[in-house]
């Protein structure tokens, strides 16, 4: 998958036309400037924009140019993608009503045609399609959960006979509702399921973790700011790591001054000697303040009474360049270089010590310099953090059954009874996954689905000292405004408790979202930190924030 270049990467593709008369019409060409994205940029700040550029002919100038343009496409999107969400709703609430695409061209004051095109552009399929697919949700759901007759399910669908139901579902399932009824009785269908997930988790064997009793509410919880986004290094903080190493509390994140993983992007770390409580002023642990290698994300390892950071270089937004190692240095107390290799491995957990003396990375692998969007795990042999290093690719293709492409597979680990669960995040369909092996990461199966509703951010588990398992995640909703953690029964991977550690609507410190959590157990408690964004009027902020979480209220 190819990310999304900024503005300077856009502006050195055209330094050898720093003079050249054509260069802006270029730029507009490129950048596919049209008049509905110039309706979302202010006139006079693009004239003087260009003014500024022919005056200094400077790629620094360029960029400010191509940035405006930028902004403004991404404004003319977010309009689009808005009034889209909008008809879909209409659309969903409206099924048994059997609207036409005209009526709801009319409701939305649009023209007929530009809702065709619209509809067709932003989601590859028409409004008849998108309807007809709703319709055919609903279905699945009345299908799998009740007991309902076919012929009944059909006709509440709002499908004119049985008949004409079956050749409709027979074309996009693939077999008809009787037989897709016995088969997938044991799939399970999240809420938050659109057609594409379904059609996915039915074409998957299924997997059970869950056994909830009541929700436990936030007693037991106690929370701080371990970096806010006013501090030093920049507003915009990610994918933070703890440890606990000799009763000291270790947190590492990389910071970036404005937006994600663009220019100056240091790994900073902080300690606490209180249990969470009280924080040091933060350090700086690798850095290039060129912000031409950008670094991310850091994880820890203990071996042999040393603490380990592992952290990767990246040449641009997630494209991955290498694992490095650091040590911290007891005399010194600051964490010192080791090594650098060219394994282009995206880390995604602490180091795992597997029952035969291993250990085990989570994350995810690509071509040097490459995106990683294929799930792997990387394995010490040795057992030791600055030996040698292999990578298991878990899903050798990155190709899920019903031809969609895994993006973003950041991978978390459980190993229980000698077996590993390795849970897996995926942005291009919402059905969680997960895959088994029986040999220690050697090899795995086939991607299963699962009960578990996290949805599309990290997750991050683990087993705690009285044998019982957890795992962290955002569940419940599409958007990342739900931190939860689910705990398990001793020696059993079954989750039979889950606590709420934030909510946006019981917002902790005025925090809108939280995600990408990491944890480390230690005297009792589980302290779980998270990236928090923060409310503000002009760009997106974010810090670091701490549960500690007390294991006997779970």
């Amino acid at each position: 998958m190819k990310k999304k270049q900024d503005a300077k990467e856009i502006a050195r593709l055209f330094e050898g036309e720093i003079c050249d008369a054509n260069l802006i019409s270029n730029i507009f060409d490129y950048l596919q400037f049209d008049c509905k994205v110039r309706a979302f940029i202010d006139p006079n700040k693009l004239d003087e924009s260009i003014k500024s550029f022919y005056e200094l002919q400077s790629i620094d100038a360029l960029t400010r140019v191509i940035d405006l343009i930028i902004k403004g496409k991404e404004l003319a999107c977010m309009e689009e993608t808005a009034f889209l969400k909008n008809v879909k709703e209409y659309i969903a609430d409206h099924l048994d009503e059997s609207v036409t695409v005209e009526q709801v061209a009319s409701v939305f004051h649009v023209s007929y045609y530009y809702l065709c095109h619209l509809f067709k552009k932003l989601t590859n399929k028409t409004v008849n399609q998108f309807r007809t697919e709703k319709l055919l949700e609903k279905a699945i759901r009345m299908l799998l959960k009740t007991d309902s007759k076919i012929s009944d399910i059909a006709a509440i669908c709002g499908f004119d006979n049985f008949s004409y139901f079956s050749e409709i579902f027979l074309k996009h399932i693939g077999i008809p509702p009787s037989e897709f009824r016995r088969k997938c009785a044991n799939c399970t269908i999240h809420p938050f399921y659109e057609f594409e997930d379904m059609l996915l988790a039915t074409k998957m064997e299924s997997a059970r973790f869950l056994d909830l009793g009541e929700c436990t509410e936030s007693a037991g919880i106690s929370y701080v700011h371990v970096h806010d986004p006013g501090e030093a290094f920049g507003s915009f903080l990610h994918e933070a790591a703890i440890i606990e190493f000799e009763g000291v509390l270790y947190a590492s994140w990389y910071n970036c001054r404005e937006k994600e993983l663009s220019g100056y992007t240091p790994i900073v770390g902080r300690r606490s000697y209180d249990g969470g409580k009280t924080w040091t002023d933060p350090e700086i642990i690798a850095e290039d303040q060129s912000g031409r290698i950008l670094y991310c994300p850091p994880v820890y390892g203990i071996c042999d009474g040393k603490l380990y950071m592992l952290m990767n270089q990246m040449v641009s937004a997630d494209l991955m360049h290498s694992l490095d190692l650091y040590v911290l240095n007891k005399e010194t107390d600051r964490f010192e270089f080791l090594w650098s290799r060219p394994i282009p491995f995206k880390l995604n957990t602490n180091a795992v010590r597997l029952p035969n003396g291993k250990l085990i990375l989570p994350g995810r692998i690509a071509e040097q310099d490459g995106f990683p969007n294929t799930p792997a795990v990387a394995i010490s042999d040795s057992g030791k953090i600055d030996a040698k290093w292999r990578i298991v690719k878990v899903a050798p293709n990155g190709v899920l059954p019903d031809g969609s492409s895994l993006v973003h597979p950041e991978t978390t680990l459980i190993c229980c009874d000698n077996v590993l669960y390795l849970f897996n995040r995926n942005d291009q369909r919402r059905v969680p996954l997960v895959y088994i092996s029986r040999d220690f990461g050697g090899s795995w199966s086939d991607a299963m689905s699962h009960d578990i509703p996290y949805t599309s951010s990290k997750i991050y588990s683990g087993m705690l000292s009285d044998g019982r398992f957890y795992l962290i995640a955002n569940a419940d909703r599409l958007r990342r405004s739900k931190l939860v953690l689910y705990v398990s029964e001793k020696n059993r991977l079954q989750f039979t408790k889950k606590k709420v550690l934030m909510d946006c609507d019981a917002p902790v410190h005025d925090i809108t979202l939280c995600h990408y959590p990491a944890a480390v157990e230690s005297d009792g408690k589980l302290y779980v930190i998270a990236t928090a964004h923060y409310p503000a009027e002009t760009s997106e902020k974010r810090g670091a924030i701490l549960f500690t979480v007390d294991l006997s209220e779970v």
